[in-house]
């Protein structure tokens, strides 16, 4: 039985489950400093 203060999880808004929420999260990070580096190799 639920205690009162519990809210059960919702699915996110995109993507169906946290899980692929958070790898795709994971990825655009990735993707990110990914850029930064070769930006700064670039014009070093």
């Amino acid at each position: 039985m639920p205690q009162p203060g519990d809210v059960p999880d919702e699915p996110p808004p995109f993507l169906g489950t946290w899980r692929r929420v958070y790898i795709a999260v994971l990825i655009y990070l990735a993707a990110i400093i990914a850029g930064f580096f070769l930006f700064t190799r670039a014009f070093r």
